[in-house]
């Protein structure tokens, strides 16, 4: 069974019996696994490892892929802070599939959020798939209500678009082009802005790929490129750049200071910060740098501010007022000894 796992793997954990056909599996391979309970059948067609998870196997089960943002997570990239499920289905659908038979019951899991299989694994270091919060039935599914075209369920929401190249994406999911787009529909104008810096940032897609999506939406959507587009390396970090610049301070996203270490920014040419855009450090290696990239920036007469995720998503009244205050600070002091730039 272990050549039908590998393969599944590739293709995300899920997938058509038509697609494993393909890539080489048969019949007897297919019911031998399923027999073994290496696979379960998700719905007539369908089958998934151990390793899917809920999302996955609710998206397959009512006939949908995963879109929207709740695509966009699977290949690391920022999807606001909405825990609602988006499914993408076909224009021409009437509506969704019901999500089981009585030939195979609900398939379930508690299995970990899958990535993208083309995400490398260095980029999935020391990071989770966020699953969606959609309402549980009493399977341990998540539920839909009556007819989701006519009123979406609370936690979930469709979208009906067309993927253009059904045949170069994975059963279970759609194109990031197609999952950007709806995205910055979806999500407000700063979040849509940090989703498509992380688009660019993890090289999910090219700058001329985002051009085209933000060209094919509407108008409105031009101003979510600008200066920063696909600077800032984390969400948060779009955020705070984001937030600062409309307060009318000048914002350089990414600097070097002097060759002594790379910074998240510096506000007025005076103060350096450094966005936790995690909310943690990933080892005691990564602790010491970020103290050493403040110390070399106090030696160089630049304090360092350094919010939190946290902070900058849920208290960002006490970020705004932290930044405001230091700046004014820094620059008296930087006009009291004669610096006034850093060149």
């Amino acid at each position: 069974m272990a050549r039908i796992d590998g393969i599944l793997h590739t293709l995300g954990e899920v997938a058509r019996v038509r697609t494993l056909a393909a890539h080489g599996v048969d019949e007897r391979m297919l019911r031998l696994a399923l027999a073994a309970g290496d696979l379960v059948r998700v719905r007539h067609g369908w089958v998934a490892s151990r390793s899917a998870d809920r999302d996955q196997l609710r998206a397959v089960e009512v006939g949908a892929r995963l879109g929207c943002v709740s695509a966009l997570s699977r290949w690391g990239v920022w999807a606001g802070v909405g825990r609602d499920l988006h499914l993408q289905v076909p224009r021409t659908a009437a509506r969704l599939r019901r999500a089981a038979s009585h030939e195979h019951p609900p398939a379930t899991s508690a299995a970990a959020g899958v990535w993208h299989p083309a995400v490398h694994e260095r980029r999935r270091r020391g990071r989770d798939i966020r699953l969606s919060d959609h309402p549980a039935d009493s399977a341990g599914r998540p539920a839909l209500r009556s007819d989701p075209f006519a009123r979406p369920a609370d936690g979930l929401r469709i979208h009906w678009t067309h993927e253009p190249a059904p045949a170069a994406v994975l059963d279970w999911i759609v194109s990031p082009q197609v999952a950007l787009a709806c995205a910055i529909r979806c999500l407000d104008d700063e979040h849509a802005a940090a989703a498509i810096d992380s688009a660019l940032r993890e090289r999910v897609l090219t700058r001329a790929q985002v051009d085209e999506v933000v060209g094919d939406a509407p108008s409105h959507a031009a101003r979510l490129v600008d200066a920063f587009t696909g600077r800032p390396e984390s969400g948060v970090e779009s955020l705070f750049v984001r937030r600062i610049a409309a307060l009318g301070l000048r914002v350089e996203s990414q600097v070097d200071l002097a060759g002594f270490g790379r910074y998240d920014g510096l506000i007025e040419e005076c103060v350096l910060f450094e966005v936790d855009g995690r909310g943690y450090h990933s080892g005691s290696a990564e602790f010491f740098a970020d103290r050493d990239r403040t110390l070399v920036g106090q030696a160089f007469g630049l304090p360092v501010i350094r919010p939190s995720a946290r902070h900058v998503l849920e208290d960002w009244a006490a970020v705004e007022a932290a930044v405001v205050r230091v700046v004014d600070d820094a620059r008296i002091v930087r006009r009291h000894r004669g610096h006034h730039s850093l060149a």
